[in-house]
């Protein structure tokens, strides 16, 4: 009996699989809306949501829902475009603008998926109108030049189609750089590029009449916003109402590039307050003798210095006036339009991204790659996200955007490194292969390494990027991830664990090496025992409890003691969880997962189960003895004392955990007699 209860919670958790075509992509969406909205005189917004999970991609895990916003800007001798969303959206998007009036159309970011877009806006435009001017930048050229010719992998017919008409070009393509403005008449749009190498395209754009800066993915939330709430003015909890989707995006898309996402952020200078670096902020010699001590909750404290600076007494200081350049708005390519806190998401943007500059000069893992259709990026981007959970910096490289000598230098101050690659025509791109060679002659062998890929029918690069490793003295952080076609759900959280994994390898050998150096320097002296605060701390006791979760078709679970009931009515409970656990990314705001309260002298066999190592992907459960709930798909233990059904209302960023707020939906007494297991410590240093 026991045997055939883990054969059916196998089957219903999924474990991984290599995917087919045909679980590739998430089912059609029945929710799409297209809002067109006024946002000051001349400018509007055309909003396309989707209120379901637009895509698998780690950036979306938030589950909120998406939009893809274009703008509208209307001078008095020109109409421009900006921006175009994703192909799914291509035809009610171009049934919903007036197609004939545009005479440019400015591109802050263009990707594959979005030429089917511009394809239909030049369809829907008279046969006899002018050629259609597109500005981006020279990255973005190279998207529709490639697009254009005929028979090739990135060829688009739709586009190529569109682009040529019986009367000649429908379009014209034109390159913009730093400087360039285009004059709309009474009004101009001055442009800045903005590179990153996830995003080489991108270009920001400022309207000089309305003031509003135009910002790409720059300052994006993956969140539906509602009709006729195209702002976060228009938010009912203000600036906290979308914070935590802010903060999710930057930290899957922004923080494993740092550097170049905070010179990005220095070219809007002139735009937004606070967003700039600080003079002389990295490797000043002129720092203060004593960092100012971090918060360990910073949102609470900037809570309550806020409440307390109303009572403050002393001088007021004078602000200086804003610039003539500085930003009504900030209008990004997913999101609400940031019009009340945009200086205050200007400067939150800075402060992670100073942070995660200063983990990275500490030490760092660099993630290479290079990319055909857009899978091994995501699967980068999921690796990524696990190495940022785990406290430690990513140092992300293109491979198709860099040199050798990028490459060479990126591995010389990283700690461990993971290298990606497509499969085409049975080999490893060029750049990859490239790059391949540098690592092999300049890498050092002691660091931890993994290789990842993404193939339509065989996969060898994968293998070949192995097997070249192997062979050079290399050890492996985590089995190799491959991923035919599109990324699921359940192999980009193989793709984040297994970031996670490489991440805590390189820790470990870092504390191995912190510890042989303190017992190189010790000189005769008794070790060091703890901390009379670590032994007081380590006094408070915790009761023992799995938590288990369910995130479309992938499953995880944890052992944890940081446990306390939060409220009577409506009854509510917290759980710390460390941010390098893999269950962290499943308690995301909005989502479900059981708290089952473990049996004093029966909880021995689920401690074993969970406390056990797991590969990126493995079954959490093992042979436990678990059922799943009809409610929302988590686990139950069945030797359990009870189990909750839970909700997550809110997280609060504690120091190195996560505080998860839960409202408890449902629960169960799974035994009528028995006492709570209790986890009884000597130290506040560790669990």
């Amino acid at each position: 009996a026991r045997a055939a209860r883990a054969a059916r919670v196998r089957a219903a958790v999924s474990e991984p699989t290599t995917p087919d075509a045909s679980v590739s992509a998430p089912a059609p969406r029945t929710t799409d809306q297209v809002f067109v909205d006024a946002l000051a005189p001349g400018v509007s917004s055309v909003r396309c949501v989707c209120r379901e999970r637009l895509k698998f991609e780690v950036e979306y895990g938030m589950q909120r829902g998406s939009t893809d916003n274009s703008y509208v800007v209307v001078g008095e001798r020109a109409t421009a475009l900006l921006d175009l969303p994703d192909k799914s959206f291509a035809q009610a998007f171009a049934d919903t603008i007036d197609c004939a009036s545009l005479d440019f159309i400015v591109l802050g970011h263009l990707s594959p998926k979005r030429l089917d877009s511009l394809a239909a806006v030049l369809e829907a435009r008279p046969a006899d109108a002018p050629a259609l001017e597109v500005w981006c930048s020279n990255p973005a050229a190279q998207v529709i030049y490639q697009a254009l010719k005929p028979g090739t992998p990135a060829s688009n017919e739709a586009l190529t189609g569109a682009w040529k008409g019986e009367k000649g070009l429908r379009a014209r393509l034109r390159t913009v750089r730093t400087g360039d403005s285009l004059d709309l008449g009474g009004r101009g749009l001055d442009f800045v590029t903005a590179p990153t190498p996830r995003w080489p395209d991108a270009v920001v754009t400022y309207d000089t009449a309305s003031k509003f800066l135009f910002t790409s993915k720059l300052f994006s939330a993956h969140v539906a916003t509602d009709a006729a709430r195209p702002t976060d003015a228009d938010a009912s909890d203000g600036f906290e109402e979308y914070l935590a989707d802010w903060r999710y995006f930057f930290d899957c898309m922004l923080a494993p590039m740092a550097r170049p996402a905070s010179a990005a952020l220095d070219k809007l200078a002139p735009y937004l307050s606070g967003v700039s670096s600080s003079p002389g902020a990295a490797g000043s010699a002129e720092k203060e003798t004593k960092p100012a001590t971090k918060s360990v909750a910073p949102k609470l404290t900037k809570w309550l210095m806020g409440a307390a600076s109303k009572y403050a007494g002393g001088s007021v200081a004078t602000l200086a006036a804003p610039p003539a350049t500085a930003a009504a708005a900030v209008a990004p390519l997913h999101g609400p339009v940031v019009r009340a806190a945009r200086n205050e998401l200007a400067r939150e943007y800075r402060e992670w991204v100073d942070t995660q500059i200063a983990k990275a000069d500490d030490f760092s893992i660099a993630v290479i790659y290079a990319s055909a259709y857009g899978n091994t990026s995501a699967m980068a981007q999921a690796i990524a996200r696990g190495i940022t959970k785990a406290g430690v910096a990513v140092e992300m490289l293109n491979c198709e955007l860099s040199t050798v000598e990028d490459v060479a230098t990126l591995i010389a101050k990283t700690d461990g490194f993971c290298l990606g690659a497509p499969t085409l025509g049975g080999h490893m791109p060029t750049p990859v292969s490239n790059a391949l060679g540098v690592i092999v002659k300049e890498a050092s062998r002691e660091y931890p390494a993994g290789v990842f890929g993404s193939f339509g029918w065989s996969g060898e690069a994968v293998d070949l990027m192995e097997s070249r490793l192997k062979d050079g003295g290399f050890s492996f952080a985590f089995d190799a991830v491959r991923c035919k076609f599109k990324p699921t759900e359940a192999t980009l959280q193989v793709c984040e664990e297994s970031g996670t994994d490489l991440a805590q390898a390189v820790k470990k050998l870092r504390r191995k090496k912190q510890t042989a150096e303190t017992k190189a320097l010790a000189s005769g002296g008794a070790a060091a025992g703890q901390s009379d605060t670590a032994a007081a701390v380590g006094r408070i006791v915790g009761s023992l409890c799995a938590v288990t979760a369910k995130k479309g078709d992938a499953q995880s679970a944890m052992l944890a003691s940081w446990v306390s009931q939060a409220s009577f009515n409506p009854p509510a409970l917290t759980v710390a969880v460390a941010k390098e656990r893999a269950v962290e990314s499943f308690l995301l705001k909005g989502a479900t997962f059981n708290l089952n309260v473990l049996q004093q002298g029966n909880e021995k066999d689920t401690i074993k189960a969970l406390l056990k190592p797991f590969a990126p992907g493995e079954n959490r459960f093992g042979d436990m003895a678990v059922d799943i709930s009809e409610t929302n798909g988590c686990a139950i233990v069945t030797q359990a004392l009870s189990y909750m059904e839970c909700e997550v209302e809110e997280r609060m960023e504690c120091g190195d955990h996560w505080v998860v707020l839960a409202k408890v939906r449902d629960g169960k007494l799974l035994q009528d007699e028995g006492l709570t297991a209790i986890h009884h410590r000597k130290t506040g240093t560790s669990y």
